[in-house]
């Protein structure tokens, strides 16, 4: 039906309707689900394959990630983490999009399948190797059409995962993936998740570098602030679970007005923020102005930068149904994280005030040192301006 007056030329009909069917969505808007297709989106698209693996170790199956780039332009994600249970699997588990792209995963709690979508979209060949007492098959695809199903033997005790995939160039031209990038990512990665080894292996440059700490964050905070002095030696850690929200959180105060923090949810980096650094950050300011009006004659009236200034934050936490605002998972939404974490981070910062005065001096007096230096800064602004009339 037109409207009246309207140009019929102009008007949709049933045959301009397309239905796209299979996985020919994600080759035709393929920035919708990795967000562009330059080196960050391939990158993105090879790290949906290695938290896939990592939520295998999170739910307490695996303790190895290994990550290689061929030098024919492949990349290569392989774990000991839960295999799929049939040839059938795989074939769902890389070519249905409804199944998939829901996050349809048989394990609580441990692969995700929407990423192994993508990469069997956006590549010009995957292969899938499932490994699994002492014999292995797998499928090939191209351009994410099954080319062939193999199975052989292989050695015992040797179980899990393997993926490898080249990037289509009809999607992402003569792009390569950056190995600076993957490998700073992936020795972030190791920081989050405690005890979990993951290595990295470049051929074109023959370089080989694992990744394992012992203390995850605090090692991670305690790296942020190589070229830093921090207020107090020991790195204050936040951790629990409440209504289904895993958290942890690591917090150090340094010399300077410099304030970092980073965010993760789900393994993912979450670069825009969200629910869970909105807590972080609501919590310390809470926190420390209830200690100051307690503790010190300070009348002064701090804003919140004043009492974040000179903190390193890393928070990560993990949800069964996040909600994130991007297909690239850039921010989380959850509303219900933010009170979590608020509140935690709260009672955590309170705690260690009261137990740590040396410290609790010094943070205070740099709070203290930065709403001066803001007041001063904001005076001079003022006469400039009052000049300038």
């Amino acid at each position: 039906m037109a409207c009246p007056g309207s140009d019929p030329s102009n008007i949709y009909r049933a045959e301009d309707i397309q239905v796209l069917s299979g996985l020919e969505p994600i080759r035709r808007r393929p920035a919708m689900y990795i967000g562009s297709t330059d080196a960050r989106g391939l990158s993105h698209l090879l790290f949906e394959l290695v938290t896939n693996s990592l939520a295998e170790a999170v739910a307490g199956h695996g303790r190895s990630v290994r990550v290689t780039l061929r030098a024919d332009g492949s990349a290569e994600v392989a774990d000991d983490g839960r295999i799929l249970p049939s040839s059938d699997s795989v074939e769902d588990v890389f070519t249905s999009y409804g199944t998939g792209y829901r996050g349809y995963c048989p394990y609580p709690g441990g692969r995700e399948y929407a990423g192994y979508l993508f990469a069997n979209a956006l590549s010009e060949r995957l292969r899938v190797v499932v490994r699994s007492d002492s014999s292995r098959y797998q499928h090939i695809f191209q351009r994410a059409v099954t080319h062939a199903v193999l199975q052989s033997g292989g050695p015992p005790d040797d179980r899990g995962l393997t993926i490898a995939f080249r990037p289509d160039p009809e999607i992402f031209g003569g792009v390569q993936f950056d190995r600076d990038a993957i490998r700073n990512r992936l020795q972030q990665l190791a920081f989050l998740h405690s005890r979990v080894r993951i290595t990295f292996s470049d051929e074109t440059t023959g370089t080989h570098e694992e990744f394992e700490y012992a203390d995850g964050i605090a090692a991670y905070v305690r790296w942020l602030n190589t070229e830093r002095k921090p207020l107090h030696e020991d790195v204050l850690l936040i951790h629990g679970e409440e209504q289904g929200v895993r958290y942890e959180i690591g917090l150090q105060w340094c010399e300077g007005d410099e304030e970092m923090r980073t965010s993760f949810a789900n393994h993912y980096r979450t670069q825009n923020g969200g629910t869970h650094d909105n807590g972080v950050r609501l919590g310390v300011a809470a926190a420390l102005r209830d200690f100051i009006r307690e503790h010190t004659p300070q009348t002064i009236e701090f804003q919140a930068e004043d009492l974040r200034s000179g903190l390193t934050a890393v928070v990560s936490v993990w949800l069964v149904e996040p909600r994130f605002e991007s297909a690239t998972r850039s921010r989380l939404g959850n509303s219900e994280v933010e009170s979590i974490v608020r509140a935690a981070v709260r009672r955590g910062v309170r705690e260690y005030l009261e137990a740590n005065r040396d410290a609790a001096n010094g943070i205070v007096n740099e709070v203290v040192l930065a709403q001066k230096l803001r007041v001063a800064a904001a005076d001079a602004r003022r006469q400039l301006r009052r000049k300038d009339e």
